[in-house]
């Protein structure tokens, strides 16, 4: 039996735009967390124009990474800048942010968005945002551009507060990609534009690979040329034995942070009475003047964190 399982995305409309779908590959029941990464999005190769008015984060950052297409991020914080493809934007939430996404072209997109959690000593830092152009490097014989962490050659100096990695392979041959990784760590493989084999295992376009730590090296490889290219995307981590509450938006700990940070936002925009702290979140500037996206009402039940369960153990 293979020690790679596949994790098929689900797929959910997002924003506010028509006809804007994402393959949302993470979080799954079975498997919240891949190191620190505790959501992907996958879009594409000709997703419509994202249109994501204003709403909030708390407590993880999000990496946005495209393919092709270019998005125009904007941020309370006074950032304003447009991402591109071999580029990779940060935003740090920390104890609250809000932020809009827009499609800078008519070009289709084709992309991933992911969020890191973060851990419990880091999870109320200010918030920050950060964009870096990577470099993409040869290894063995496929260009690897490493846009969180560090992965053979290849690096990101964009900040993260715990020990992980992120990039995107370009396989432009037959042969194996084999890279040596810490053992301690968990890894998922996304097949973006073709079958790649991970280990013993055939991840199909569009799916997950995910691997358990207990192994010293990557072994990758696609059925690719030089005129047929084959995408992927790694991620890996330290696992991160934090239980965390993820719904919407917001990463906590608990029900009532959840609840406290809803009801700030909601106040914030005006859309609800309450809150205990009207300044947790301050406003980005509209776009095309699309209002604040309201949160949506909370379950009828107690939000209970998010276990480490591992797929093997359904």
């Amino acid at each position: 039996m293979s020690h790679v399982e596949v994790v098929h995305p689900r797929f959910v409309p997002l924003g506010t735009g028509d006809g804007f779908q994402v393959g949302r590959v993470l979080p799954q029941r079975a498997l919240s967390l891949i190191g620190g990464w505790c959501f992907l999005d996958h879009f594409g190769p000709d997703a419509e124009a994202m249109r994501v008015a204003c709403h909030p984060h708390t407590c993880l950052q999000t990496v946005t990474w495209l393919f092709s297409g270019q998005i125009r991020h904007r941020d309370a914080l006074g950032s304003d800048i447009v991402v591109r493809p071999g580029e990779v934007n940060l935003m740090t939430a920390g104890w609250g942010i809000t932020h809009t996404e827009y499609s800078e072209t008519a070009e289709p997109l084709h992309g991933v968005q992911l969020w890191t959690a973060l851990p419990e000593a880091s999870r109320f830092v200010d918030p920050h945002f950060e964009h870096f152009a990577t470099e993409p490097v040869r290894i063995d014989d496929h260009e690897v551009a490493v846009f969180v962490g560090q992965l053979g050659d290849g690096d990101s100096p964009v900040t993260v507060y715990s020990p992980m990695v992120g990039a995107e392979v370009r396989f432009t041959s037959e042969e194996p990609l084999v890279i040596d990784v810490d053992e301690g760590w968990e890894f998922g493989v996304l097949a973006d534009s073709g079958t790649v084999e991970f280990d013993d295992a055939e991840i199909p376009q569009g799916l997950l690979g995910y691997r358990q730590p207990g192994h010293r090296q990557l072994r990758l490889r696609a059925d690719a040329n030089p005129g047929r290219v084959v995408r992927a995307i790694i991620i890996g981590g330290e696992p991160l034995e934090d239980e965390i509450v993820m719904w919407w938006n917001f990463v906590g700990r608990s029900h009532e942070e959840i609840a406290a940070w809803r009801a700030n936002y909601m106040a914030r925009i005006g859309a609800e009475q309450g809150g205990d702290n009207v300044n947790n979140f301050a406003l980005t500037m509209r776009t095309d003047d699309d209002p604040e996206i309201p949160a949506p009402p909370l379950p009828g039940v107690r939000l209970r964190p998010r276990h480490r369960r591992h797929l093997a153990s359904k």
